[in-house]
């Protein structure tokens, strides 16, 4: 099982619409899939749910012992996708950990504790923060995916987020890597978008993703609570999020598909 962290500190990146429409887009060729919302504002799950989730993924944190992350995963209205939804009480989350020794490593042993085969992916949209969550994320992941704006303020944060990951590597999670740096809401009828991805691949020419291109059916998908790969299946933003899975797949069996927890 592949599980990777999209994650990126700053708000209006595109992360939840990334990881939620990744999933789908894998879920139609066929993985299987479980998406972890792992963000207090609980997008993805107010997205996808069809399922009531109660507390959600806070009692993965709150009684580690007697809650798995198969008992908090409910099946989607996409075929393959399934979602271990989060609620308001994740808020209290980050205080309540801050004092837990060894609190950076619970969602790590919930993974671990998957039955085997169960997911060929799982993908969790991390919170906007850098904070126990985000490391918890980080430590049980193998894989980041940082979806970034294609602006210039899009751009602030990333030498951040790139010394967390290393700093979570180097301490925590030896195989954790940025595998990814996906453009979103790219308007290519403008010079500044065109440019920003320009910059991004020159800076990180291994890592820098398809582009996934300004749609305006990729903003109404999430109050018709369909990814878009289901709402809008010719549109730009299906096509652009196909093109990504496919990316992401053609790693399988690489040194994307070692990991750490399989």
């Amino acid at each position: 099982m592949r599980t990777i962290a999209v994650l990126n500190q700053k708000g209006g990146s595109g992360k939840t619409t990334t990881a939620v429409c990744l999933g789908a887009a894998l879920a139609e060729r066929g993985r299987r899939v479980l998406l972890v919302d792992l963000d207090p504002q609980y997008s993805a799950t107010t997205w996808l749910s069809t399922l009531p989730v109660g507390r959600g993924v806070f009692d993965l944190f709150a009684d580690p012992r007697g809650t798995s992350l198969q008992a908090v995963a409910r099946p989607t209205a996409t075929p393959g996708l399934d979602l271990a939804g989060a609620s308001a009480w994740l808020v209290g989350a980050e205080k309540a950990l801050s004092a837990e020794p060894g609190a950076e490593t619970i969602l790590k042993e919930h993974v671990a504790a998957l039955p085997a085969g169960a997911y060929d992916y799982l993908l969790i949209d991390c919170p906007p923060t850098l904070g126990v969550l985000s490391v918890n994320a980080l430590t049980a992941a193998a894989e980041v995916l940082v979806p970034v704006e294609c602006h210039v303020m899009g751009l602030q944060g990333l030498a951040q987020l790139a010394q967390t990951v290393e700093l979570v590597r180097r301490r925590l999670n030896p195989a954790l890597r940025i595998a990814g740096i996906v453009p979103c809401r790219l308007d290519a009828r403008t010079n500044h978008g065109p440019e920003v991805v320009a910059k991004l691949r020159a800076r990180f020419p291994e890592t820098t993703a398809t582009a996934v291109r300004e749609n305006v059916r990729l903003a109404e998908c999430p109050s018709m609570g369909e990814p878009i790969t289901a709402y809008a299946p010719a549109s730009a933003g299906a096509e652009d999020y196909r093109a990504l899975a496919a990316e992401v797949m053609a790693r399988e069996g690489g040194e994307g598909g070692r990991a750490a927890n399989s």
